[in-house]
Formats: structure tokens, C-alpha cells, sequence
């Protein structure tokens, strides 16, 4: 995997860091700052999102760059140059 794939990853592992982050807060806001309209039901539907997120965010911090193929990295735009 080249540079510029590398920094495309680190971007979109920052982006999905600012998601969750952002999910968070609204989670907490609906759970704690509106009352009896489902509120709990509504937080918990975005606790699964920012969970699936979070299974997303560790398994592209743990991916080995350096088993990523040549082949499959020419086929999707990260190729060693």
C-alpha cells in the first residue's frame, strides 16, 4: 500500500472517529434531554449504529497494510508505486 492509500485510510479512520463521536453526543442528548416520547427506545437504535461503527473503526485500525497485495491494491486505487 503506497502513501497516499495509507493517508486515504488514516482520513477515513479520523472521519469515522468524528462520526462516533458525534453519534455519541447525540445519543446522550435524546436519552437525557427529552423525555416520554420513546427516547430510550430511539438512544438505544443509535448505541447499535455507534456499536456497528465501532466494530468498522477497530477492524480498519487492525488491518495490516503490509498484506494488502499488489493486485487487490492496483484494483482499488492504493497501488505500490
Amino acid at each position: 500500500m503506497n502513501a497516499a492509500a495509507r493517508y486515504e485510510l488514516n482520513d477515513i479512520i479520523y472521519e469515522l472517529e468524528s462520526i462516533i463521536s458525534e453519534l455519541e453526543s447525540i445519543s446522550y442528548g435524546v436519552r437525557y434531554d427529552f423525555k416520554n416520547i420513546g427516547n430510550n427506545k430511539c438512544s438505544d437504535c443509535i448505541d447499535r449504529v455507534i456499536s456497528n461503527y465501532y466494530t468498522v473503526l477497530r477492524k480498519l485500525k487492525n488491518m495490516d497494510t503490509k498484506t494488502v497485495t499488489e493486485e487487490f491494491a492496483n484494483a482499488n486505487g492504493g497501488g505500490v508505486r
